[in-house]
């Protein structure tokens, strides 16, 4: 029933220091940047809007390369996830591209917080870096509200993702936890980040 973005406004302030300083200055660490990459596909599109298939799957390929992890290591993906009937199918279609095509493993949860709290457009995707890093310390994947059906377009089954519909258990493990989070911006610009699950402090 997603019928488009419900607009919002909103400020996201990120703190970054090198985790080697953090450490040793024995501040909280909520997460660790693995990697990022960050393109524009703005002159392959058929219109300013349009979302890219290729594009997304490009950059969230290349920050987990820089990142240095595999897509079956990612097990949670905040989303872009703007609730449009169009938006929504490509952007999981990008996803199952980027973690290495149909699985049908559903090994990932995925979800936004735009369902939350809407979208902050260009706080957009620091609103979503910061309830990841909160969700990787909680150990808790939060609800994606109003979620209900999915859209007919998108094939869950086929693919490494499921919808986190309501709070998910995310304890740590014998692996380093690890989220993607993903941010398009109209005119093309896509930026994808992975985040890491923190050391445990002394």
């Amino acid at each position: 029933n997603g019928q488009g973005t419900s607009f919002s406004d909103g400020v996201g302030i990120v703190v970054l220091k090198r985790l080697s300083e953090a450490v040793r200055d024995r501040d909280h660490v909520y997460a660790v940047i693995k990697g990022a990459a960050l393109n524009n596909d703005g002159s392959d599109k058929a219109s300013f809007t349009a979302p890219s298939v290729r594009g997304q799957a490009e950059v969230i390929a290349l920050a987990q390369a820089d990142a240095g992890v595999t897509a079956d290591q990612v097990t949670y993906v905040e989303a872009h996830g703007t609730a449009t009937p169009i938006g929504d199918p490509i952007e999981v279609e990008a996803l199952t591209l980027a973690f290495g095509g149909k699985t049908g493993t559903q090994h990932c949860a995925i979800g936004s917080i735009k369902s939350n709290i809407g979208h902050l457009t260009a706080a957009a995707g620091a609103a979503g870096v910061i309830k990841t890093a909160l969700a990787l310390r909680e150990g808790v994947i939060p609800p994606t509200i109003g979620f209900e059906t999915p859209n007919p377009a998108i094939d869950f089954a086929n693919s490494p993702f499921r919808v986190a519909t309501t709070a998910v258990p995310w304890p740590r493990g014998p692996q380093l936890r690890v989220a993607g989070v993903s941010s398009f911006g109209v005119g093309g610009t896509n930026a994808h980040v992975v985040l890491e699950e923190a050391p445990p402090r002394a």
